[in-house]
């Protein structure tokens, strides 16, 4: 008969579990620091780290546990909740590993989970030890391995924050910044590396997302391999298709920790996470996830959230409405996209997102200025949006439209590279159309417009495609890139002829119009906003007629025709006002203001921009109200009001930057050199007038070049006589072939008089 068991405990064990400490942790000083001060502090014993898979929750744990050893000398106790296999370790077991590194026989340790418990507390209380748990997936699995005093620290990592444990430290682990991952890549592969490839490491650690996981896994597959250079590594993980691939050596693996958590998702999340990969939007709201799967919103903010819970999605920050905006880490969202196989359904449910798209983006452009000549406008789908979605943009359209921008470009652009509906990528592009040119964003709207323009061509719907053409004469002229503007008018213009598009033909003519009066081709300009204003009768295009006679005004004025102009412009007026276009009716106003400016009337003249300025402010049309706070500006200089005219220009010059419209920088920055001009202070104005030319260059505007020399002649004509010759002949030279009335004023005077003229 063998010798009795001996089912005493030992109490003289002390427990060494921890794992050993990572050789090449770096960059998480501050983390380390707080997990530190924790453990000075005597009723605060609980530490939570949390963050997305593989961003190092673990390594710090261990880490600063073994920092730590000194201070809690009575042993440390180390679990992995999560198990090596992926399987959820319960508390139960656990415990039992636990009692028996304590000491407890294991014949010894009880059978129930409450004497277990018992059990556990009364052998650490009092003892100052280390209790890391690793990869919690909820309070439950922690709770019953917390110690009953505050003797020992536990410190717990999860991907979730666990703020449902009392009296816990959160620790939120971020990605590591350029310098850090670049130090954990240098600490595997060797600085002398690093040094001499110091760009092709920072390529590497950005495709890595800095994720020391991803980091790690690089550093291994290049140390495994002294013979490349680090180049080699970039081309690989530049290919988004090979990318998870190559972040795999041994049991270092992006694509099975994020694993982890793909598998706690139903079917509808990971349908939602499958499609928002796909799309690989910028960053995002919950809401279309409604239209994605058709649900609810307050389904889809729940699925939403779940994936953040999940580290599946990132939360980017809130917008100025207070919407909570999200976002996929690159590597996140290669590992969703890649766990789509299949297309099944997509087609649909992207279309109906666009479709919400559509009718939210109308919607919040309802009360926009239209600054643009109306294009055939597209359909609106026929669907159902959620009344709860169409409040959220009424609450705030302008501040909606901001944060949705980025989102909605890239879902243009996602969907023509999927191939999914061409006719509705058309429409929605045609949509944005509206809030990018009122909003001036000028890249937003060239991507969506040259998507479409590739639709339309890809497709051969030459309709369509005449519209997006003429839509991009209009974009490249309000960037005031006037030969662009002109080339996609002609074509369109070209096209619509063909298929017989008389309202495409009169708006491309219009738009060729504008041009050339711009670049002072004044016979060509009037041929065509003629015939454009004609056209525009015969089919009631009331758009059309406005701005033609708009233009034939303004060449009218510019050629000394005031009575002409006057008649135009009042013209303008009628039609606007016919049109119940406040904005359009305005701009005439200003331009009637400029022709009273002309013949010297100018109390008439600032009397008529200042109505004009406060009926565009009062419609939210900065741009425009400064356009006519500048022709206000000049009448006041004219009746001495410098001061006043000085300010107004300053924010009239503030405006036009902030709305990246160089025609009006250009245009505001002469009109403060004319203002210091008529002031006396020739030195500022020749610097003044001097950046103004150089934008008119820039610009490629002769009329205009000619105007801003004349005025730089008179300012230099004092000190630099020889100077203001030039400036006074270059002005002529420009003004050649032009029937501006500036040829005559610049025949039958000089420099010395206008200077003379302008101080009055």
């Amino acid at each position: 008969m063998g010798a009795p068991t001996d089912t005493r405990p030992d109490d003289n064990l002390l427990p060494r579990n921890l794992p050993p400490d990572v050789g090449e942790f770096t960059g998480r000083d501050a983390d380390v620091a707080a997990i530190l001060r924790v453990g000075t502090q005597p009723y605060k014993r609980t530490v939570v780290v949390s963050g997305f898979g593989g961003v190092g929750k673990s390594a710090l744990a261990v880490h600063a546990a073994h920092k730590l050893t000194d201070q809690f000398p009575d042993g440390q106790l180390f679990a992995d909740l999560r198990g090596a296999t992926g399987r959820e370790v319960d508390a139960h077991e656990v415990l039992g590993r636990f009692l028996q590194a304590l000491g407890v026989p294991a014949p010894a340790v009880p059978v129930s989970t409450d004497e277990r418990i018992e059990q556990y507390r009364s052998r650490i209380a009092g003892r100052r030890m280390i209790i890391v748990l690793d990869n919690a997936r909820g309070e439950y699995q922690v709770r019953p391995l917390l110690p009953g005093d505050h003797s020992s620290l536990v410190v717990v990592t999860s991907r979730s924050r666990l703020t449902g444990l009392d009296n816990a430290e959160s620790i939120e682990l971020n990605f590591l910044p350029m310098d850090a991952a670049i130090e954990l890549l240098s600490r595997i592969i060797g600085a002398e590396r690093i040094e001499s490839q110091r760009a092709e490491a920072e390529r590497i650690v950005e495709l890595c997302g800095g994720l020391p996981l991803a980091v790690r896994a690089a550093g291994a597959k290049l140390l495994a391999r002294p013979h490349w250079p680090l180049k080699s590594l970039v081309v690989r993980l530049s290919d988004e298709h090979r990318r998870l691939d190559e972040l795999t050596v041994g049991d270092l693996a992006i694509r099975s920790s994020l694993g982890l958590n793909y598998a706690e998702l139903d079917e509808q999340q990971r349908r939602a996470f499958h499609l928002l990969s796909v799309l690989d939007l910028p960053d995002f709201g919950w809401w279309p996830v409604v239209p994605l799967l058709d649900v609810s919103p307050q389904e889809a903010e729940d699925i939403v959230e779940h994936l953040v819970d999940l580290r599946l999605l990132e939360v980017a920050g809130v917008d100025a409405i207070g919407r909570v905006r999200y976002r996929l880490h690159d590597l996140v969202q290669l590992f969703g996209a890649e766990q789509h196989e299949s297309g099944v359904g997509m087609a649909a449910a992207v279309t109906r997102t666009m479709n919400t798209w559509m009718l939210l983006i109308n919607e919040s452009s309802r009360e926009m200025p239209r600054v643009t000549v109306a294009l055939r406008p597209p359909t609106l789908p026929d669907v159902t949006v959620d009344p709860a979605l169409i409040e959220d943009v009424r609450a705030d359209p302008e501040e909606w439209l901001k944060s949705e921008s980025a989102a909605v470009v890239r879902m243009v652009e996602r969907a023509y590279e999927l191939r999914i509906n061409y006719n509705t990528i058309v429409s929605l592009a045609a949509f944005l159309a509206t809030p990018f040119s009122a909003r001036n964003e000028f890249d937003e709207w060239q991507r969506t417009q040259e998507v479409a323009l590739e639709v339309t061509s890809a497709v051969g719907d030459q309709n369509a495609e005449a519209v997006v053409l003429a839509g991009l004469g209009q974009l490249h002229a309000e960037k005031d890139d006037f030969p662009a503007a002109l080339e996609h008018f002609r074509k369109a213009a070209k096209l619509a002829v063909i298929i017989g598009d008389d309202a495409t033909f009169a708006a491309a003519l219009v738009g060729m119009g504008t041009v050339h009066r711009e670049f002072a081709v004044t016979g060509a300009a009037v041929i065509d906003l003629t015939v454009a204003a004609a056209l525009g009768e015969e089919i009631n295009h009331l758009g059309v007629v406005a701005v033609a006679n708009y233009g034939l005004g303004a060449i009218s004025r510019d050629k000394g025709d005031i009575a002409a102009a006057t008649a135009q412009f009042q013209r303008c007026i009628e039609v606007y006002q016919k049109a119940g276009d406040q904005r359009g009716a305005a701009l005439s106003l200003r331009g009637l203001s400029l022709c009273h400016r002309a013949v010297g009337e100018y109390a008439p003249a600032a009397e008529l921009a200042a109505q004009a300025a406060t009926i565009l402010e009062g419609l939210g049309d900065d741009l425009g109200a400064a356009y006519a706070r500048q022709s206000w500006a000049k009448a006041a200089l004219r009746l001495g009001d410098h001061a006043e005219a000085a300010e107004t220009l300053a924010n009239c010059l503030e405006t036009c930057t902030r709305r990246q419209d160089r025609f009006g920088m250009a245009l505001m920055t002469r009109t403060l050199g004319e203002l210091r001009l008529a002031s006396g202070d020739l030195a500022a104005a020749k610097d003044t007038l001097t950046s103004a030319v150089d934008q008119w260059a820039a610009l490629d505007l002769p009329l205009w070049q000619a105007r801003t020399l004349r005025d730089l002649a008179a300012a230099t004509v004092t000190d630099e006589p020889a100077a203001a010759e030039e400036h006074w002949a270059r002005a002529r030279q420009l003004l050649e072939g032009t029937e501006a009335r500036e040829v005559t004023e610049l025949a039958a005077t000089t420099p010395a008089e206008w200077l003379a003229t302008v101080r009055g």
